[in-house]
């Protein structure tokens, strides 16, 4: 990467030039008009460097922002992955059993109960099943979209329960079965850019496998493990939104993989998984908590942080360590303290004792967090 001069550094190299080596500009004491061209000429300089810096930030995927970027991205084969909506399946109820088939109408409403000053998450009858009650039932199932882009839309399990228009008397039993997802963030967009210019395009090598698979809309990290299951094998194990993967995830992305996967691969040779989740149990006891906070206030936010530890790093590093789920529960704190105070003063970690290692298909998720 380049490294652009700052004014002093500039200074100097003027001095250099003009008095030799070893002098700075100190070495004019009395030279008033010398200094001020020097000085000038330094000014002059550091805005063209300003302007150099700003066209070549613009131009490399290291420094880009925005649209640019996302040029830089398309001239590289990486597509920004666009946010998209969650499906859930639902039941819609007539009160007794209908005298004839009755259908449910393309983009019926539905909407989940709204929560405190949120308003309610809409989901819309996905259009094209024929959906209908038959004659003498009472209910069906249907997929419903959420009308919004994002995680917006994974709303929990029965979550769904309000029909919003006329025709049906009552919703339930909503589940999702395909997470939506937000768009792509920035960094982790530049991440994959960068990741493919290190590594171009062979037709089906191990980084091959792992860019195509990430490049799916909803996954959010892919390992690739060559020869998992013998000779002439890959395994790529994904994880999406909310960890594990559903299956339409995982469907979507072994569809792009087959269409990419070189012709000498027999078929099911390549196949798309879903991790096996490991439930990390973690209990804190002996807990002394900060000025003001209270184990009912306290234990969320700590609960939080460690969640997103096990989330993340722990999956990233493949190993839980229980050093690092110390460090975060001492680090603990309210996302709304400016001041970053942790929330907890001292503890006892009574589980786990030892680090759990991940194998190459697991995925640590937060399983039972105690804290007292």
């Amino acid at each position: 990467m380049i490294q652009f001069p700052s004014k002093d550094e500039i200074t100097q190299v003027l001095v250099t030039n003009l008095l030799g080596s070893g002098k700075t500009i100190s070495d004019l004491p009395n030279q008033w008009v010398i200094k001020s061209l020097i000085i000038g000429l330094r000014e002059a300089i550091y805005m063209f460097i300003v302007t150099l810096k700003l066209v070549y930030d613009q131009l490399t995927a290291t420094r880009a922002k925005g649209t640019k970027l996302e040029e830089i991205g398309y001239e590289t084969g990486v597509d920004k992955k666009q946010a998209t909506k969650a499906v859930h399946q639902v039941t819609l109820k007539k009160s007794s059993p209908v005298a004839a088939d009755t259908p449910v109408p393309d983009l019926f409403l539905v909407t989940t109960t709204p929560a405190g000053n949120s308003p309610p998450v809409q989901f819309r009858v996905v259009t094209g099943q024929n959906a209908f009650i038959p004659v003498g039932q009472s209910q069906v199932n249907v997929l419903v979209e959420c009308t919004q882009s994002g995680i917006v839309g994974n709303v929990p399990s029965g979550s769904i329960d309000l029909v919003a228009q006329a025709g049906f008397d009552s919703v339930a039993g909503s589940t999702l079965t395909t997470a939506g997802t937000d768009i792509e963030d920035e960094e982790a967009y530049r991440k994959r850019i960068l990741e493919r210019k290190r590594n171009p395009p062979r037709g089906g090598t191990k980084a091959d496998y792992k860019i195509w698979a990430e490049s799916v809309e909803g996954v959010l990290t892919a390992l690739v493990l060559p020869r998992n299951r013998g000779n002439g094998t890959v395994d790529i194990v994904i994880t999406g939104v909310n960890g594990v993967p559903d299956q339409s995830l995982i469907d979507d992305c072994q569809d792009y993989i087959d269409s990419l996967t070189p012709a000498d691969i027999a078929d099911g040779g390549v196949q798309v998984i879903a991790p096996t989740t490991v439930p990390i149990n973690i209990t804190l006891s002996g807990c002394v908590w900060a000025d003001g906070i209270t184990t009912a206030i306290g234990s969320p936010i700590v609960q939080a942080a460690i969640s997103q530890y096990i989330i993340n790093q722990a999956n990233t590093d493949r190993i839980v360590r229980f050093m690092d789920i110390i460090a975060t529960a001492k680090t603990a704190h309210d996302a709304t303290d400016i001041t970053n105070k942790p929330v907890l003063v001292d503890f006892v970690m009574n589980t786990p004792t030892s680090n759990r290692v991940l194998g190459n298909v697991e995925m640590a998720v937060p399983g039972t967090i105690n804290i007292s």
